[in-house]
């Protein structure tokens, strides 16, 4: 988004705390996306429709129940603000709700106009980098975080090679 339009915010404040409701966050917001100069607010949300509480719904009635869960959570204080909400649903297993579909393929025509490349060759793109995303950040919930290592020397335990001396 940033590159497309930037001027992008990292979880927003929609709506102030007050004494009968928390404060409302979104997880992006970005001026000039479905029409220009108006904010647009988005909030995330990926899930398992492979869970075992999904089993006897279809994928698309499961989506759909999502979008429909962060509307009601969100569309009233962004109306406030003057602003459109949109919730981009996937799975993860990769695949997208319609209204994250509409969103990757806005993203795509922006994207494609400004580098010069073919609309379905930048769609592909964006599709790749965000399956990745989710199946690292699916890994990461799975596996839990891991101390990383910077180099090989750091794995095989000395930086002048005496341990491949061995």
């Amino acid at each position: 988004m940033e590159k497309a339009w930037g001027n992008c915010i990292k979880e927003p404040l929609i709506q102030e705390a007050s004494e009968i409701r928390p404060a409302l966050r979104g997880d992006l917001a970005c001026r000039g996306v479905w029409e220009v100069q108006r904010e647009a607010l988005f909030d995330i949300r990926v899930t398992d429709t492979d869970a075992p509480s999904y089993l006897s719904r279809t994928v698309s009635t499961v989506f759909k129940t999502a979008e429909e869960e962060k509307k009601r959570k969100y569309v009233s204080a962004c109306e406030a603000r003057h602003a459109t909400f949109t919730p981009l649903v996937a799975s993860v297993d990769g695949h997208f709700a319609p209204q994250m579909s509409a969103f990757v393929k806005v993203l795509a025509e922006r994207l494609a106009d400004k580098w010069g490349q073919p609309q379905q060759i930048t769609r592909s793109w964006i599709r790749t980098r965000l399956a990745f995303a989710i199946l690292r950040a699916s890994s990461l919930c799975i596996h839990s975080s891991r101390k990383r290592w910077r180099c090989a020397e750091d794995l095989l335990g000395g930086a002048d090679g005496a341990a491949l001396r061995a």
